[in-house]
């Protein structure tokens, strides 16, 4: 059996280490996530085409292609939903505003923050 962990002796840098790492592991997840929908609109299209043409053989291929891509899409959503607020709370604790992370930017944003830098200097 797995044992925990402990991480009560971690600094912020062990903490942002984790967190890019997990983060890495969910943008690969992500990847199968969309894989896995592929499978359902392919299994959606070989069942919807192979009923109207009366190929039984698409029909099963394309039941058989729900029957895991649906599961699969749905343990994967799950569990990158739950991954994300994990590494956004692993931000939280080392100190970091997910918040301001999260801001959708924009030009005027970019701006902004470039004429703040050139008074600066």
């Amino acid at each position: 059996m797995l044992t925990p962990l402990d991480t009560s002796g971690w600094n912020r840098t062990d903490i942002m280490h984790e967190a890019r790492m997990q983060s890495e592991a969910l943008a690969r997840l992500g990847v199968w996530k969309r894989l896995a929908y592929s499978l359902v609109a392919v299994g959606f299209i070989l069942g919807l085409w192979g009923t109207n043409t009366d190929q039984g053989i698409a029909v099963a291929i394309g039941i058989a292609c729900l029957v895991v891509g649906v599961p699969a899409s749905i343990v994967l959503t799950v569990g990158i939903n739950r991954g994300k607020c994990n590494v956004e709370n692993m931000l939280v604790d080392a100190g970091i505003d997910v918040q301001e992370l999260l801001r959708p930017r924009s030009k005027k944003d970019a701006d902004a923050a470039r004429q703040v830098g050139v008074k600066n200097s």
